[in-house]
């Protein structure tokens, strides 16, 4: 094999891993998105709970659920259904989201009302899950940055569960700024490098 022989073989692997890139490369607005929703309601129910109207922050939760389904409909499936390439890495990221969702739904709207577990426990089991999803996401789209990200959520469970009251409201928009919107904002910037071309 000569000289010129290789370096075509060379281009042809380039291309196929830059196709690759841009085929797999997710906009991250699913997770900016869904991240400044959930920073909005912290807000919110914290509000709430200062004023002693705990009675809307089972509604205020639903409300969340419907608009976090309309966030990801318009940033994600409006998107799926206009790519003509369906890629693997991104049907596995979804995936993994639904399947978080489910023990989130769960854990934070079933098993408080059937009393199995106090309210104050949701916020630091659905971290504990939603820290899987964030790790999975960084795992499957190769990025160290987001899977090491994970760790907010994580640490950030023992900190909810050890701190008291208000603090868990300022503990919990960290989490959500540090370990949600920051790895929307690396996946959109590697959408912009490889996938809008």
């Amino acid at each position: 094999m000569d000289h010129q022989q290789v370096q075509q073989d060379l281009a042809i692997i380039k291309d196929m891993i830059e196709k690759t890139k841009k085929e797999t490369a997710d906009s991250g607005y699913f997770f900016i998105g869904l991240g400044l929703l959930s920073i909005l309601c912290v807000i919110v129910i914290s509000f709430l709970e200062y004023k002693s109207m705990e009675h809307l922050v089972v509604p205020m939760f639903l409300v969340m659920f419907f608009a976090s389904g309309a966030i990801g409909y318009f940033t994600v499936n409006r998107r799926e259904q206009k790519d003509k390439v369906k890629s693997y890495p991104k049907t596995i990221c979804y995936s993994v989201w639904f399947a978080c969702s489910v023990p989130v739904v769960i854990t934070g709207f079933l098993l408080p009302m059937l009393k199995v577990i106090p309210y104050s426990l949701v916020p630091v089991l659905t971290t504990l899950i939603l820290g899987i999803g964030v790790f999975a996401t960084g795992v499957i789209f190769e990025s160290r940055y987001i899977y090491w990200s994970s760790a907010f959520w994580w640490g950030g469970a023992v900190a909810i569960a050890l701190v008291p009251g208000y603090g868990r409201a300022f503990i919990m928009v960290g989490i959500l700024l540090f370990g949600w919107v920051l790895p929307g904002i690396i996946l959109n910037r590697q959408y912009k490098k490889y996938g809008a071309r």
